[in-house]
């Protein structure tokens, strides 16, 4: 499988092992990688980037969900900004960059933990629910679009490498997203 190199420097990551980011560490950290102004709204494509990647292949029903929630993603970000803020081929060509080949073990993960800081910054607000939603939503879609072989047992639609991101996915937004029904609601089944 081939992997791609990251060019730019991660130490920006490497000094806050231990503490969660706040927000000027995530943006110092996005723009090291190149992810800078506009470009900064893209950051929640990464998970389900990284849901696509979970079982080492993309597969071409993913790669349409993707698409179907990209345009969405765009179109609502424009109209939240009240202008053309992103072009869609911009936003698929961000994606493009983590889809042309595997990312370095743990770069796409880095970025989802600036997701918080980053865009998920003000306790409480109607927009931060929705986008959670969605993007759970989504990761959940691409987990179940493909298996990748038939037949599967009863508990193998989604494979075990999903389910073990789709957890880590749940517990990075934790700390942002305590007060959702949506993240209560999973959250409590995940305890009992």
């Amino acid at each position: 499988m081939k992997m791609c190199k990251e060019t730019k420097p991660l130490q920006l990551w490497s000094s806050n092992r231990n503490k969660a980011l706040d927000r000027q560490e995530a943006l110092d950290f996005l723009a090291s990688l190149g992810i800078e102004n506009e470009k900064i709204y893209l950051i929640d494509l990464v998970p389900l980037i990284e849901m696509i990647w979970a079982d080492g292949k993309i597969q071409p029903g993913e790669l349409v969900i993707l698409k179907c929630w990209l345009h969405k993603h765009v179109e609502h970000i424009n109209h939240i900004a009240g202008y053309k803020i992103i072009r869609l081929s911009d936003a698929m060509q961000f994606a493009q960059r983590f889809l042309t080949c595997q990312p370095k073990p743990g770069l796409l993960k880095k970025i989802r933990h600036c997701i918080g800081p980053v865009r998920m910054h003000t306790p409480g607000r109607v927009y931060d629910r929705k986008l959670l939603k969605n993007i759970l939503f989504a990761c959940l879609d691409i987990a179940s679009s493909s298996v990748r072989e038939y037949p599967y047992k009863i508990s193998g639609r989604f494979s075990q490498s999903e389910k073990n991101l789709f957890l880590d996915i749940l517990a990075t937004f934790r700390e942002y997203a305590t007060d959702t029904d949506l993240f209560n609601e999973i959250s409590d089944r995940m305890d009992t």
